[in-house]
């Protein structure tokens, strides 16, 4: 259960990164929204997801390699 959760925090965190700064921002445009707030939101979408996926990371144990 713990590893599903994983997989999908990754996978939202890849959305919000990469989808986030191109398809929201496109999305709020053709909401007639400010550009100035369209271009924040998905900078924070950006910033939000790319800490997420940080996180995760640092959360995965290293495997140590024999010598």
């Amino acid at each position: 259960m713990k590893e599903m959760v994983r997989a999908l925090l990754m996978l939202l965190a890849a959305l919000l990164t990469f989808g986030g700064p191109t398809y929201l921002i496109y999305v709020l445009k053709k909401l007639d929204v400010p550009h100035l707030i369209s271009l924040l939101i998905g900078l924070a979408s950006f910033t939000v997801g790319l800490t997420l996926f940080v996180y995760l990371l640092k959360g995965e144990r290293k495997v140590e390699t024999s010598t």
